[in-house]
């Protein structure tokens, strides 16, 4: 018995040592160049990455919305500071709709290529409460600026529209969209 005790704590103690011997030789091996943990100093900062990445968009996009408006021969044109450009004109018959407003509205919506994605008539107009944010948020802002009797046209930025996921098969995704507001009626509540 005792040669039974003295071979298995033998064989445990080889085992222990080839352990120890072998492991650090796995994870070394295991290794490459590419896997070394970055250090911070070789890291770059995701977060002015993203800035970076952010500005890049906003610019392209600006770009793409000069070009719609020279192409278009568009002037007196509004920039709200956030990226869309707007113009309202035609003769106002009441006042401009609040928050909480039900609006009836004859409207298109294209791509700046002029691809149309949307469009009502006088008969079936957009029945909408402002505020509610049923539309995107351009939109909605636009028709915060549209009286009764007035026309409007908008050239809404992506991250005022829908954004990176677009909307369906009609509107692609990062899309800067034209709106056009033909007519805009109040609705009873």
């Amino acid at each position: 018995m005792v040669l039974c005790g003295r071979r298995s704590r033998m064989r445990r103690y080889r085992n222990a040592l080839l352990g120890l011997y072998l492991l650090p030789l796995l994870l070394t091996s295991c290794l490459t160049r590419n896997d070394v943990p970055p250090t911070q100093e070789s890291s770059p900062d995701k977060k002015k990455l993203f800035e970076r990445a952010n500005q890049l968009s906003a610019a392209h996009t600006e770009m793409q919305i000069e070009g719609y408006i020279r192409r278009e021969g568009l002037s007196g044109l509004v920039h709200d500071g956030r990226g869309m450009y707007y113009k309202v004109w035609g003769t106002p018959q009441g006042a401009l709709p609040k928050d909480g407003v039900r609006l009836g509205i004859v409207y298109s919506v294209e791509l700046l290529d002029g691809t149309l994605c949307e469009a009502t008539d006088a008969a079936h107009p957009l029945d909408i409460i402002i505020g509610k944010r049923q539309q995107t948020a351009g939109f909605e802002e636009l028709l915060l600026h549209v009286a009764p009797g007035q026309e409007a046209i908008a050239i809404v930025p992506p991250h005022l529209a829908y954004g990176l996921v677009g909307k369906g098969q009609r509107i692609p995704p990062n899309a800067t969209l034209v709106y056009k507001v033909h007519e805009v009626r109040y609705l009873r509540q």
